[in-house]
């Protein structure tokens, strides 16, 4: 197993490289705006939905005149074709039409089908609802990749669900996927050449692998088995047929992805400037609450991502891997 080489660059270097390469893909304006920060939320976070995203050629611009479309409008509910465009871009507008309509009716649920490009870490959407004061759920439908418990096919996608509350200081989230391991984990592995936790994947026969190679050709398995599995299988119901997206074996399944966001305002039900400091206080004394043998401190979601990113930040340097580096400027330099 070859070591990773890491190399520091500098975080406003990072930046230009990626959207000189963004624009090389074809995405220009709001929308490389968008896909950039997308991105650098996860790589700041040692996410692997970040840039690695650009090196696998799965960020792409939109059809020419491709625009996001209103499907279906009913109160609080919200239906939009992506119409092929970006899936970072078309979770953003989503998110940002959640905000508004909870403003209006103190819930909202937005679904979006239609789009086939990645959507990217969606911890950053749900983090942007609870920024404006709300609880924010995305989930995200995404091609079939993870079996369910018992089978070896893959028939659902990695289907990440991320959670995001109000405190009096920075958002509490969590971002998970149902599947033992993200898909762009398994990507990362094996352009790393590295091999995978006993467990993770099976081969195409059936026969667990720890090699990520043969992984991508056979599933993943579902987190914790049943319970992976069978969270897999409602977001999988509420990313696809409830919004109008794709499922295992229609003919549009890879182009005709779907997600969902819901947003909730904690004044609608008599919570206004109690929901917040409420979930201060307890993630207090989850902090404070006796430890096992071993265990340094009680870590909540998300905290060693924001601790990371905050870090990274404050350093104005980011440590990346070489080879990563090095395709990226490969891409800003072609052509």
């Amino acid at each position: 197993m070859a070591e990773v080489e890491y190399v520091a660059v500098p975080l406003d270097e990072l930046k230009d490289l990626v959207e000189v390469c963004l624009i090389k893909t074809g995405l220009e304006g709001f929308e490389a705006d968008i896909v950039r920060d997308v991105l650098m939320y996860a790589q700041l976070r040692g996410n692997n939905q970040g840039l690695i995203k650009i090196v696998e050629g799965t960020v792409t611009p939109p059809p020419e005149a491709s625009q996001v479309g209103v499907v279906a409008s009913h109160g609080a509910t919200l239906r939009l074709n992506g119409n092929q465009c970006s899936g970072m871009v078309v979770s953003y507008m989503a998110t940002e039409e959640a905000i508004r309509i909870a403003g209006e009716f103190g819930i909202a649920f937005v679904g979006t089908c239609n789009t086939s490009t990645s959507t990217g870490a969606i911890g950053y959407y749900a983090e942007k609802m609870a920024g404006e004061g709300y609880v924010g759920i995305v989930m995200a439908g995404s091609p079939k990749a993870v079996a369910i418990a018992g089978g070896i096919d893959p028939v659902f996608g990695t289907n990440p669900i991320a959670i995001a509350v109000p405190t009096e200081t920075d958002p509490l989230v969590l971002d998970m996927a149902t599947a033992a391991m993200a898909w762009f984990g398994i990507i990362e592995a094996r352009n790393r050449n590295e091999f995978l936790p006993i467990g993770v994947a099976v081969d195409s026969s059936g026969h667990a692998t720890t090699d990520p190679a043969t992984a991508l050709e056979g599933a993943i398995m579902p987190f914790d088995g049943h319970k992976g599995s069978g969270l897999a299988l409602m977001i999988e119901l509420i990313t696809g047929p409830l919004v109008g997206a794709g499922i295992v074996g229609d003919a549009d399944s890879a182009t005709n992805r779907g997600m969902a966001f819901i947003a909730i305002q904690p004044s609608a039900l008599g919570a206004e400037g109690t929901f917040s400091h409420a979930v201060s206080t307890l993630k207090t004394r989850l902090k404070q609450s006796r430890r096992q043998d071993g265990v340094d401190a009680i870590r909540l979601p998300g905290e060693r991502a924001r601790q990371k990113a905050e870090e990274t930040v404050s350093s104005g340097v980011i440590q990346l891997d070489r080879a990563l580096h090095s395709r990226l400027q490969e891409i800003a330099n072609a052509g």
